[in-house]
């Protein structure tokens, strides 16, 4: 079974639509409103997702909160990160919480998909 991909983003349409582009591309996709919804979906996930993309500024949990709580746990502490934000210091963002890297919204389908590619975990051998 190969790994998932989690994308974490409060805007639903955009998350929505993250997520169709991605299964278009081949990936099963996982999807999270929050921080704390995408450390439960974390909890059920067997195997751990592939990449997580994640946005910053969210409800009830931000990017930041759960990428230090996501970190915490042994199991989830490799899952590489990618920062996606409509912020201007997404690149500081992304490098203060040690993703692997990071997206400024709005992102075109080429770029997304070859960032996903280049930053995804390898599938286990």
């Amino acid at each position: 079974m190969s790994r998932p991909l989690l994308v974490v983003d409060d805007d639903t349409d955009l998350r929505e639509a993250l997520e169709e582009v991605l299964r278009d591309a081949g990936y099963t996709v996982l999807g999270a409103s929050n921080g704390l919804q995408a450390l439960e979906v974390l909890r059920r996930q067997e195997p751990a997702p592939a990449l997580v993309l994640l946005d910053m500024m969210m409800p009830v949990m931000d990017g930041a909160t759960f990428g230090r709580q996501m970190r915490e746990v042994d199991g989830w502490r490799d899952i590489p990160v990618l920062v996606f934000s409509a912020s201007a210091n997404a690149r500081q963002v992304a490098e203060e919480m040690g993703a692997c890297g990071y997206l400024r919204k709005p992102v075109d389908v080429d770029t997304l998909l070859k960032a996903v590619a280049a930053n995804k975990a390898p599938e286990a051998s």
